[in-house]
């Protein structure tokens, strides 16, 4: 029977049992929390949650015999695509929350154009200031990387009527958003854009890809709302506009993340200081009980697998090397 690598770390009873259910007799788990040793290396799949962990890293590194590697969450930029065998593929879990980081996306735009954070917060203060809110209805929308994140984004915020336009490489048509146009094409309409919500993968492509000439030709207040990866932006060019006023910013995600749990960390610019800005700490694909959504929709990918099944998701491993 073939060997998998559960390399997520504190998997409980229930969780295991999971497990099982999806690849109980097609596959013996070895789960990192057990100890794995010697074995890795005969092991021809593995789950991970995430590469950072050094430990992860190293057993991987070991499993010269993988074919597939399935991830718990939909980015796949903490794998080392370097030390992995070349036959081996790299699935993402992408859409496995798709639609609770888009309901996220939507509150961030709604707490920026109504200006929510800072209304309450001066409010608190005993400051009493009238700062309009923007509507959405008639405005104009453009979701940066329209994958199944972006879909669901266009698709809860077609109700307040703007004009939605999805920007991904391969263009096409969807039913939520009046056009889906190529990045050189949507930098065309940026300057009439009132709410950028970017939904991309961090690749060698999008590291960068919202720069300063992309910000700069936003109109004059529009709102930058971010639940891909943070290095899609170029931070020193977003500080830069939101310190000049020119635009307003809701973030989920970072360019520096704490590197032990309880630790507090601003970023390497004091976005923490400006009052045109949401900021939360990554926590748009989470919710109650979260995990075993995301382990499920991963566990039915890994079993397509050890099934002889085509496996869904798969990435492009020259985008990350």
């Amino acid at each position: 029977m073939p060997r998998v690598l559960i390399l997520v770390r504190r998997l409980g009873q229930d969780e295991r049992r999971l497990v099982e259910e999806y690849i109980g007799g097609l596959a013996e788990p070895l789960y990192i929390d057990d100890g794995i040793g010697d074995e890795a290396e005969e092991a021809v799949a593995a789950l991970v949650a995430t590469a950072r962990n050094p430990l992860v890293r190293e057993i991987l590194r070991r499993a010269r015999n993988l074919r597939f590697i399935q991830t718990l969450a939909a980015g796949v930029d903490n794998i080392p695509f370097q030390d992995l065998p070349e036959k081996a593929v790299v699935a993402s879990n992408s859409g496995a929350n798709a639609e609770e980081v888009a309901e996220y996306a939507v509150a961030l735009l709604l707490a920026a154009a109504k200006r929510i954070v800072l209304l309450d917060r001066e409010m608190r203060q005993g400051i009493w200031r009238v700062e309009y809110p923007r509507l959405i209805r008639d405005s104009t929308v453009v979701i940066w990387g329209y994958g199944s994140i972006g879909r669901e984004i266009a698709r809860r915020l077609k109700p307040f009527k703007p004009r939605i336009y999805g920007v991904r490489r391969s263009g096409g048509s969807d039913e939520y958003v009046d056009a889906i146009l190529k990045p050189d094409e949507a930098l065309e309409i940026l300057h009439e854009t009132d709410f950028l919500v970017i939904a991309l993968p961090l690749t060698r492509e999008t590291r960068g890809a919202i720069d300063r000439e992309v910000l700069r030709r936003l109109r004059h207040g529009a709102v930058v709302v971010n639940v891909g990866r943070g290095p899609v932006i170029e931070e020193e060019a977003l500080f830069d506009e939101l310190s000049r006023g020119r635009l307003w910013a809701a973030l989920d995600v970072w360019w520096v993340y704490p590197q032990r749990r309880g630790e507090e960390t601003f970023q390497d610019l004091p976005f923490h200081l400006l009052e045109n800005m949401v900021m939360t700490p990554h926590v748009a694909g989470t919710w109650p009980g979260y995990r075993e959504k995301l382990l499920r929709h991963a566990l039915e990918n890994l079993r397509r697998f050890l099934m002889g099944e085509q496996p869904r998701n798969i990435v492009r491993r020259e985008e990350y090397i």
